[in-house]
């Protein structure tokens, strides 16, 4: 874990866990080491920070490129090691710093719908995961997040046990299995709630 996560881990930890009631059920689910995809839904601004709060590892999030043109953000986001990914037009370079993460044996952190949705439409599956899963040959840790997010309310972080998908790892994968995939995990996330 960088130094500037944990000091940001030690500002807003108790200062979430003051304002909002954590329940957290499944930590055990999340490896101790180790490349992995920790995938969640998003309903909320909030979705980020309660779970690299609730999460004992440091989390690399993918986040919407547009994030880094705002001044003074950059370098937010570059200390606290989350990686920009154009959601439209995804690029090479996004994908690599994505696969070279996992392959550092670091945890990263993806919304499942590309970003926030109030609903939790299953047909929305981005099949992004699928493809860092198997390309990474990690395996993904479905994670459910809910909470109305007034202060003083309850938020539920509930983790799924990992889901391996090494049958896919060393093979071409076609779009469909990609979907299929990604269907899976969004299931996973539901099954949570």
């Amino acid at each position: 874990m960088s130094k500037f996560y944990r000091f940001a881990k030690v500002i807003c930890g108790p200062l979430y866990r003051i304002m909002f009631r954590f329940k957290v059920k499944g930590l055990a689910n999340i490896p101790s080491a180790g490349g992995v995809i920790l995938c969640a839904n998003h309903t909320n601004l909030q979705d980020t920070v309660v779970l690299g709060v609730a999460c004992p590892r440091q989390l690399h999030f993918l986040a919407k490129h547009e994030l880094w043109q705002i001044k003074y953000l950059s370098w937010l986001f570059d200390a606290l090691g989350a990686i920009p990914i154009n959601r439209e037009s995804p690029t090479m370079d996004s994908f690599k710093r994505t696969l070279q993460a996992l392959k550092e044996g670091r945890a990263i952190a993806i919304f499942m719908q590309g970003g926030r949705r109030q609903d939790f439409d299953q047909t929305e599956a981005k099949a992004g995961v699928a493809l860092f899963a198997v390309k990474g040959r990690v395996p993904v840790v479905p994670v459910n997040i809910s909470s109305k997010f007034k202060i003083f309310s309850k938020v539920r972080i509930n983790i799924g046990a990992p889901i391996s998908f090494e049958d896919y790892w060393g093979k071409k994968v076609r779009t469909h299995q990609l979907n299929e995939i990604a269907g899976e995990v969004m299931d996973a996330i539901a099954a949570l709630q």
